[in-house]
C-alpha cells in the first residue's frame, strides 16, 4: 500500500502540492468561488465558538491585534507592534491608522478595548485573557494592557485562532453573544448566512492592507483579494462534495479522503494538496484508576505499541512518524527526550507489565465513532492482547465519549485528535494536563513546569522547560502520541495561487478567466 508519509522535518502545517499546475497566470479580479465544507458553523460570532467550521469563515471577516504567521509565531495585524515594560506586566499596543470596518467606521482604541472586554466575559476561550488586570485606551490609537503578573504567553494568547479574539466595532462589542452584526475589518465582508445551505462573503473594497506585510503569511500577512465572492457550502456527505467538484459546482473541497485524492491527482482539471501535519493522534490513560494509575503499567503499554502500525491503519494515506509534542517547524519544536517513542518492543513491555499491579482484569477503551479513532483503538487492543492485557472497546458518539473522558471513572484508555493545541504552541500543549484535567489526576511536575513556562520571559529557559515537559511525558507515559496526521484538499485547476493552511484562505488567489 502506498502512503503519503513524511519524516517529520517539513515546515509547520506544511501544505505540499501533489499535482503541480501549469505556468503562472496573471492575477485578475473577479469570479465567484464555492467551497464545499463538511459542516455548518455554529455561529459567526468569532468570540463564542472554537469550531473549525467557524474559523474557516470568520478569519476572512475579522482580524485580531496579533495573528499567526506561517510558523505560528505571533506577528502584528491590527496593532503596529507592541512595547513591553521591563517588568513584563505592561503591554502598549499602537493601533494601525486608517483601518476601516465594513460599515465604514475607522478603527480606534475604543473598539479594541470594548472587544477585549467582551471576550473576557463571553469568549469561548476567555481563559486566554485571565491574566489581564486592566485594559485601557491611552490614546486615540493606543491601547495599554496591564497584567496581574508576568505572562510570557500573552502574545500567543491574543493571537490564538482557536476562538479568535476578533476586534469588533465598539457598538457591536456591547452586544451579547450571538446577537452582533457580522462587521469586521477583514478582507471580506459578510453577505448572508442561510442555515442548512451556505454562508456567502464578498470582497471588501475598503480593506486596508497591512503596510508591513510582505506577502501571504499564515493567518497574517498581505491579504489581497481578487475574487468577487466566496460561498461556503455546507456538504456533510463526502460523495455529494466530490460530485459537486466534478460537476463544476464547487471549486474547492475542504477535505477529501485518500482514495479520492489519488484518483483526482491524475486528472489535469484538478489540483490535489496535502496539509501535513494537521493534528496529532493521542492515546490517553486514566491516572485516577488502576491499573492505568500505575506508571509501570503505562510504560509497558508505551513500550508495546507499534505507532507506525497505529498510524498506517488509522490514517493510511497521510501521516508522519514524529514523537515530538509540537509540529515540525514550530519555534519550540524538538525531538529531544523522545527516545521512548515507537519502541514496539513486546519483550520489554512484558517485563514492565510484570512489575505493575495488573491482574488480568478487563479494561475499557472509550472511543468515538470516527473511523480513524476506532481503528486506533482496535490496533491498540490487538497489540496489548499480545502482552496479556485484556481490552474491550466502548464506542459512542463524541459528546458521550468526551463527557466520560473528563471524569475519573468508566474508562482506562481514550484516543482522539489533538489539532489546534500544537499549532498554538507549548503552553497550549501543556495546558490540558495541568491540574490533571486530561489524565484525571494532578501531576505536580507538569503543574510546576507549566507555571515556570508561563512566567519566564527568557526564551532559552522556556525552550528547556518544554523539553523537560516532553521528557516527563515519555518517562512517565503520561499519555502517548502516535504520530501526526493530515488532510487532503482538492481544487479546480482554474483556482490559481491557492496555498492550503489551517483554513482555506481566499486572499491572494484568483480564478483563471475563460
Amino acid at each position: 500500500m502506498k502512503h503519503w508519509k513524511g519524516s517529520g522535518v517539513a515546515a509547520l502545517g506544511a501544505a505540499l502540492l501533489l499535482t503541480v499546475p501549469g505556468a503562472a497566470y496573471a492575477q485578475s479580479k473577479g469570479g465567484d468561488v464555492v467551497i464545499g465544507i463538511v459542516q455548518a458553523p455554529p455561529s459567526l460570532d468569532a468570540h463564542v465558538t472554537t469550531a473549525q467550521a467557524a474559523r474557516n469563515i470568520t478569519l476572512h471577516i475579522y482580524e485580531t491585534l496579533f495573528a499567526r504567521d506561517n510558523n505560528a509565531k505571533p506577528v502584528p495585524e491590527l496593532a503596529e507592534g507592541v512595547k513591553i515594560s521591563e517588568d513584563g506586566k505592561t503591554y502598549v499596543f499602537p493601533i494601525r491608522s486608517g483601518v476601516k470596518f465594513h460599515n465604514g467606521k475607522e478603527l480606534d482604541a475604543n473598539d479594541v478595548v470594548a472587544s477585549l472586554e467582551r471576550y473576557r466575559k463571553t469568549g469561548a476561550s476567555a481563559a486566554l485573557l485571565n491574566g489581564i488586570d486592566t485594559v485601557r485606551a491611552t490614546g486615540p490609537r493606543e491601547v495599554t494592557i496591564t497584567l496581574k503578573e508576568v505572562q510570557s504567553t500573552f502574545l500567543d494568547n491574543i493571537s490564538s485562532p482557536r476562538a479568535p479574539i476578533a476586534i469588533y466595532p465598539a457598538e457591536e462589542a456591547a452586544k451579547p453573544a450571538n446577537q452582533i452584526n457580522y462587521i469586521g475589518t477583514g478582507p471580506f465582508r459578510f453577505v448572508e448566512y442561510k442555515p442548512d445551505s451556505h454562508v456567502k462573503i464578498e470582497r471588501f473594497d475598503g480593506y486596508v492592507l497591512n503596510p508591513n506585510a510582505k506577502g501571504r503569511d499564515g493567518l497574517a500577512g498581505r491579504k489581497e483579494v481578487y475574487l468577487d465572492s466566496v460561498t461556503f457550502r455546507f456538504m456533510p456527505e463526502a460523495g455529494a462534495r466530490n460530485a459537486a467538484l466534478e460537476a463544476g459546482e464547487v471549486q474547492l473541497l475542504e477535505t477529501v479522503d485518500g482514495p479520492t485524492a489519488k484518483r483526482l491527482q491524475s486528472d489535469k482539471k484538478y489540483v490535489v494538496y496535502k496539509v501535513l501535519p494537521f493534528a496529532f493522534q493521542v492515546i490517553k490513560f486514566n491516572h485516577a484508576q488502576p491499573p492505568t494509575s500505575d506508571v509501570n503499567f503505562r510504560l509497558a503499554v508505551q513500550a508495546a505499541l507499534d505507532m507506525e502500525e497505529v498510524m498506517a491503519i488509522s490514517y493510511p494515506d497521510i501521516y508522519q512518524m514524529d514523537g515530538a509534542w509540537l509540529y515540525p517547524g514550530a519555534s519550540f519544536y524538538t525531538t529531544a527526550n523522545t527516545e521512548r517513542y515507537n519502541q514496539a518492543d513486546l519483550e520489554a513491555a512484558k517485563a514492565l507489565l510484570a512489575k505493575s499491579g495488573y491482574k488480568g482484569e478487563k479494561l475499557t477503551f472509550i472511543v468515538d465513532n470516527l473511523r480513524a479513532n476506532t481503528d486506533t483503538a482496535t490496533v491498540v487492543q490487538q497489540r496489548l492482547k499480545d502482552i496479556g492485557i485484556d481490552v474491550e472497546l466502548s464506542v459512542a458518539d463524541w459528546p458521550t465519549v468526551s463527557k466520560i473522558g473528563f471524569t475519573p471513572t468508566g474508562w482506562s484508555f481514550w484516543a482522539h485528535g489533538y489539532g489546534i493545541e500544537p499549532y498554538e504552541g507549548p503552553a497550549s500543549v501543556m495546558a490540558p494536563w495541568v491540574g490533571g484535567t486530561s489524565q484525571q489526576k494532578k501531576d505536580e511536575t507538569i503543574d510546576q513546569l507549566y507555571a515556570a513556562l508561563t512566567t519566564t520571559m527568557d526564551e532559552g529557559k522556556r525552550r528547556q522547560i518544554f523539553s523537560d515537559f516532553q521528557k516527563h511525558m515519555y518517562d512517565n507515559a503520561v499519555a502517548m502520541k502516535a504520530g501526526n496526521y493530515g488532510l487532503f484538499q482538492v481544487s479546480n485547476a482554474k483556482l490559481k495561487n491557492f496555498e492550503p493552511s489551517r483554513i482555506p484562505r481566499m486572499w491572494g488567489v484568483w480564478l483563471e478567466q475563460n
